[in-house]
């Protein structure tokens, strides 16, 4: 194996010019892209190896809570820790503004999320700043499993 085989992933936010990148990349993994903008894409964080974007998650921020969504994958850099680099990111980021809690919607992930300290709640449970949200209120379906996980230090 050669340097040039090592995956070396950086992840900030997302660039001005990265929007169709990170959209295209969204909705080829199955997600909905419809309410997201270049505004929304404030917080969103991308992972990246060199200039591309392989992977990306977004927060939306609602008082104390966020919502944790988007998290995408290139097919090609999947396996990878990837995903696992971008929940702990946007954990960390999350923090960092202040979130005591974070709450999502999945429909094929909560292994996974359950895996990083999630667990499912009723979908009614949730706060309802993050129930007004356009991916709760229409965007993701009634079957998505809703989680919760306090990050509060």
């Amino acid at each position: 194996m050669n340097l040039a085989d090592i995956l070396v992933v950086t992840v900030s936010g997302v660039r001005t010019g990265e929007k169709d990148a990170v959209r295209a990349l969204i909705g080829g993994c199955g997600l909905s892209v419809e309410d997201i903008t270049g505004e929304g894409l404030r917080d969103f964080l991308a992972a990246r190896k060199g200039s591309e974007v392989i992977g990306v998650v977004g927060l939306e921020f609602c008082g104390p809570d966020a919502l944790l969504r988007s998290l995408a994958v290139a097919e090609t850099h999947r396996g990878q820790g990837v995903a696992k680099l971008l929940a702990a990111s946007a954990e960390k980021y999350a923090r960092s503004r202040k979130a005591a809690t974070l709450y999502l919607l999945t429909e094929t992930a909560d292994g996974f999320f359950a895996g990083h300290g999630f667990e499912r709640i009723d979908r009614d449970k949730a706060p309802e700043k993050i129930r007004a949200t356009a991916e709760f209120s229409r965007i993701c379906p009634d079957s998505a499993v809703c989680m919760r996980k306090s990050i509060a230090g």
